[in-house]
């Protein structure tokens, strides 16, 4: 790269020195003929030599340029396909790694949805099952209490019916048989002891 840096300066001073002596051989002369051999005839020698001095040692370095220069773009274009095809590859993947991301999510909603009948269902066997011991347990505390509720009324009742004939023995004994009564039970008693 360096030599063909080289060998273009070289050949711009050369053709600037070539148009520095032809302006400098135009302003001495001073004519105001322009002639074929006298004017142009030096230019174009000298620009055959200056072209042929270029394209002889050009020549190959320039070769080997555009030969590095056609490799390397046939390289980029190359590296450009593959990755290219990488991308291509890389995007079918991510397609379908999408498409399995929404079988699974479907999947998953199907699971939650089948999870969340199961646990209704659990559920309500559950309460269905607490409802039940809740009505047996009621049931239980309702025939204590009205057990305990006729133990008291038949309680009552017997005390009302022993005031009832204690206040109807009252009523009918006399003085008689209240004496006699207790001259029975003195007797009694005093008896056993």
């Amino acid at each position: 790269m360096n030599k063909i840096k080289t060998i273009i300066l070289g050949t711009i001073n050369m053709l600037s020195a070539a148009v520095a002596y032809a302006s400098e051989g135009a302003a001495e002369g001073g004519h105001d003929t322009i002639t074929f051999m006298g004017d142009w005839l030096p230019r174009l020698v000298n620009f055959g030599i200056i072209a042929f001095v270029v394209v002889y040692y050009l020549r190959k370095p320039a070769a080997d340029f555009f030969k590095s220069r056609t490799a390397e773009i046939a390289r980029s274009l190359e590296e450009s396909k593959v990755a290219r095809e990488r991308a291509a590859q890389a995007l079918a993947e991510m397609d379908r790694k999408m498409k399995d991301l929404e079988a699974e999510t479907a999947r998953m909603i199907d699971d939650a949805k089948t999870r969340g009948e199961k646990d209704k269902q659990t559920l309500i066997e559950d309460g269905r099952k607490v409802a039940a011991e809740v009505q047996i347990q009621v049931k239980a505390g309702i025939e204590i209490e009205v057990q305990k509720a006729r133990t008291g009324l038949a309680a009552e009742a017997a005390l009302l019916a022993v005031e009832l004939a204690e206040g109807s023995i009252k009523k009918n004994i006399s003085k008689q048989d209240h004496e006699r009564i207790l001259k029975d039970y003195i007797t009694k008693v005093g008896g056993r002891g």
